[in-house]
This record gives structure tokens, C-alpha cells and sequence, in this order.
């Protein structure tokens, strides 16, 4: 009977579109993926830009970032040995054509939280605006068509993506080498068996890069939000760590959101989580983007850091010991009232946690409903890849939602009594729980075995949910 009720829930609610206009700022790039295996990788050890020593040498080496081929290969060895993701920064431009030229076999793709959510937004049939620094031939042919450009020409206008491309601008690309557990490689003296599968990223940082709108947007800033119904905002974690440098940056992305806001109180604007290196200047981000967003986004292992920078270590040791709904939202609730967000989604493998400050706006059990919408997509996106078209979602009314989910909406209403709070006899029906300054919501979401693709995976759960929640409001 309680399955029955909440999938009932699914079904009607992907039964509607999302009919609101969206921006998704900044961070867009093109991500170039290498499976990595022995007769891809070994074959390097041939080419006459590597040295076999250095590369030896190198490898026992924190290299902090790329300009050599040598250096790339000490890179990735070091990797593949410890099974570890790593990220690091290709300083060296001029390695791009010759990494294009030793994997012929790569799969190129969008990239960056702005291009994905902007992607899935045009899909599900919104009115999809993206802003980005560099608008390549290259990075424009890997939005949907449909994916409109805000350009001021002597005042604001909106174009087609590709009627928008800037032939000079470079492409940011990211390569992603990944590679699988037990995979064998022999190279440079080396005989590696990787421990687990995982994957380097290397990326790059080209010239007019910049997570922010540009000086002739600044204007036309008040003119574009009157447009807008909701923006998600990424790439404030590139942000730089130094103090100097980063107070005034953040203080100039702020100011540009503001004006954003200005003509427009209804416009709500979303911001997907993204760790920093540097702890201490990712406060200091959190706490100025907290000033002027309203909604964040998070997992379940995210939230961990995010609650150990803050000083919660109690919390984040609950999690860690034992994670479930109740330790989980136990943690939004802190950093919903020390941030100060109106909102907050954290996803995790078959259920979502959602924490609403009070007075809002909307009706929780709206909210609910574009959870459930949000699971619709991403099951869909685990099943077949790729982006999620409207018209595929009503087979996402037949897929079941977890077991997981219900037990994890048990767990919290029975956790919740225990602790002394009045839970309704219908908290399991319902899954909102209306506290004295906030709502929470428990809501069960799909798991899909052997997911086809989990990249995105945060990105359009969040986006796709706060969409919809105000495209219906």
C-alpha cells in the first residue's frame, strides 16, 4: 500500500514539463575520456618525447601540476599504482595535440556543471539560457540547438549557441584518463596491477577563462534576470585560495548576482556543491555565496566536508559511523542555519534528504513532488545515458522506487520519536515532517542497477528538481 502510494506520486508527477526559463553559469568545458590499458599506455614508452629516467624519477614526485609529457606519464603511473582520483591542472597547452595524436581512441563530451545542467534543462523541454567565458566552435557543437546565448549588441538579445560561438575564444578541455580495477601495465620499469578502478583528470585552464560575467554583461545584468524564472550558478570552487585575491573576487561575483536579483524578487538561483583544496578559503566562498543563493545542493559524502570546515565534527562522525537519514539531515539542518540557505538537497543512493527554512514560499508537498520528478530523471539517465528527453520520462513511472528510500522514511519517523519530536501517524505516507522553524522532507528515489552513466548524476537530480519546483509554484 505505501509503495503503491508513492509510485502513484511518480506517475503524476511525470506526467508535466518543466516551463520554466533557466540560466546555467559558468563552468563549461569539453570532456575528453581515455579507457586506459596496457596497449594504449605502454606504447608511450617508445615515443621519443619521453625519457625513460625522468619518467622513473618522477613518478616518487608530488607534481603539482603538468608541463611535460614526462611529467604526465609520472602522473599517471603514480595513479594507476595507488588507485586513487586525481586531478591535476596541464599547464602546457601544447601537450593537448600531442595527447590528441598517442589516444586516437577517446570519447568527447560536455563537461562542467553549467553545460550539463543547460544541456538537461533544453532537453526537458525548457527555455535553456547558458553563460560561459569561451564559447568555442568546438564547445558551442556540444550544446543541444535548442540552448540559447544571452550577448549584448548594443543592447541584450539572445541567440542560438552556435550563432554565438566566438571563433577566437579557446576550448577548455578536460581529458579523463580512466581505467579499471585489477588492469595490468607494464611500462618505465614498472609492473603495475591497479587496486581499484578510478580515474585522472587533467585538466586545463586556457586564457579568458573566468567564472564570472564579463564587463559589457554587467550592465544588462537587472535586464537579463526580469527573464528568468530560476539560475544555476557553478564554478565558484576555481575560485583562487589566496586571501588577497579572493575576497575581492568573491565580492565581484556577489555584487554581479545581486544585480541579477535586482528586478526580479522571484528569481531563485541554485548552487551545486563542489569542493575547494583549500579548506579555509572554501569557507569563506561557502559563507559569501550563502549571502545571495537561496538553494544548495550536496551528497551524502560531500556533506562530511562541508560539515568538518564548519566545525561540526560531531555531526560529520555520526555520519561517518553510521550514515542514514536522520544523521544526514541532522547535518543540513546545521548548515542550513549557519549559512543561512532557504534550501537545501542532499541526494543519496535511493532516497533524498530536504531541508526548507520556514516561511517558504511553496507547499512542501510541492517540493515533494519535484523530488520524485528529479528521481524520474535520473533513472532514466542511469538506464540509458545520456540526456533525458520529457517524453522518456513516463516510462519512469514503472521503474520502482527503492526499497531503500521507504526504509530509510521508516527509519527517520521512528529516529525522530525517539528523540522526543511529535511525528504524525502519517509521516510515512507523507514524508514531511514540519518542525518549528523548518520542513524537512524524507522523499524515496529509484535505484537503477548498473547504471549506463553516473556522470552528472548530482547535477541533474538538483537541477531538474528546482526547476520543476518552480515551474509549477
Amino acid at each position: 500500500m505505501l509503495h503503491t502510494l508513492w509510485q502513484n506520486r511518480v506517475k503524476k508527477a511525470v506526467q508535466n514539463k518543466i516551463k520554466t526559463t533557466t540560466l546555467a553559469a559558468f563552468n563549461t568545458n569539453v570532456d575528453v575520456v581515455v579507457h586506459l590499458a596496457q596497449d594504449n599506455l605502454a606504447p608511450l614508452e617508445a615515443d621519443p618525447r619521453i625519457n625513460v629516467d625522468a619518467v622513473e624519477r618522477l613518478v616518487s614526485e608530488d607534481i603539482v601540476e603538468i608541463t611535460t609529457e614526462d611529467e604526465f606519464l609520472a602522473v599517471l603511473l603514480a595513479a594507476l599504482k595507488e588507485g586513487k582520483s586525481h586531478y591535476i591542472v596541464l599547464r602546457n597547452l601544447q601537450l593537448l595535440e600531442w595527447l590528441e595524436e598517442k589516444f586516437t581512441v577517446r570519447q568527447e563530451s560536455m563537461g562542467g556543471q553549467a553545460g550539463i545542467i543547460a544541456n538537461q534543462m533544453a532537453a526537458l523541454g525548457s527555455k535553456s539560457l547558458v553563460y560561459t567565458s569561451l564559447l568555442s566552435p568546438k564547445q558551442g557543437s556540444m550544446f543541444f540547438p535548442e540552448v540559447q546565448v544571452p550577448v549584448v549588441n548594443g543592447e541584450l538579445e539572445t541567440r542560438n549557441v552556435m550563432d554565438a560561438v566566438r571563433a577566437e575564444d579557446h576550448t577548455k578541455e578536460n581529458w579523463i584518463f580512466e581505467y579499471a580495477k585489477g588492469e595490468k601495465f607494464e611500462i618505465c620499469g614498472q609492473v603495475i596491477t591497479t587496486p581499484r578502478a578510478n580515474r585522472v583528470i587533467l585538466a586545463t585552464r586556457p586564457e579568458g577563462i573566468i567564472m564570472g560575467f564579463s564587463p559589457t554583461m554587467e550592465d544588462y545584468l537587472p535586464q537579463l534576470g526580469k527573464e528568468l524564472d530560476v539560475a544555476f550558478m557553478a564554478g565558484f570552487h576555481y575560485a583562487p585560495t589566496a586571501p588577497e585575491e579572493l575576497e575581492p573576487y568573491l565580492a565581484s561575483s556577489m555584487a554581479s548576482i545581486h544585480k541579477l536579483k535586482r528586478e526580479n524578487p522571484r528569481l531563485r538561483l541554485h548552487f551545486e556543491y563542489v569542493p575547494m583544496s583549500d579548506a579555509k578559503a572554501e569557507e569563506t566562498m561557502l559563507r559569501s555565496v550563502a549571502s545571495e543563493i537561496q538553494s544548495f545542493g550536496i551528497n551524502e559524502n560531500e556533506i562530511k566536508r562541508v560539515l568538518t570546515i564548519l566545525g561540526y565534527d560531531s555531526e560529520c562522525a555520526e555520519i561517518e559511523a553510521e550514515e542514514r537519514a536522520f544523521c544526514l539531515y541532522q547535518g543540513c539542518v546545521r548548515i542550513l542555519k549557519d549559512l543561512g540557505f532557504e534550501r537545501i538537497q542532499l541526494h543519496n543512493l535511493g532516497y533524498y534528504v530536504v531541508v526548507l527554512k520556514k516561511p517558504y514560499e511553496l507547499d512542501p508537498r510541492h517540493v515533494r513532488e519535484s523530488c520524485l520528478y528529479a528521481s524520474a530523471v535520473n533513472a532514466i539517465k542511469a538506464k540509458y545515458g545520456g540526456y533525458v528527453l520529457s517524453e522518456k520520462l513516463l516510462e519512469a513511472g514503472d521503474i520502482m522506487l527503492s526499497e531503500v528510500g521507504l526504509g530509510q522514511l521508516r527509519g527517520f519517523g521512528d529516529e525522530m520519536r525517539k528523540h522526543g519530536f511529535y511525528v504524525p501517524a502519517n509521516f510515512e505516507e507523507e514524508g514531511i515532517l514540519e518542525l518549528d522553524d523548518h520542513y524537512v522532507l524524507i522523499v524515496p528515489a529509484h535505484i537503477v542497477p548498473n547504471p549506463v552513466s553516473t556522470v552528472g548524476m548530482g547535477d541533474t537530480i538538483s537541477s531538474s528538481a528546482f526547476a520543476y519546483e518552480w515551474s509549477h509554484a
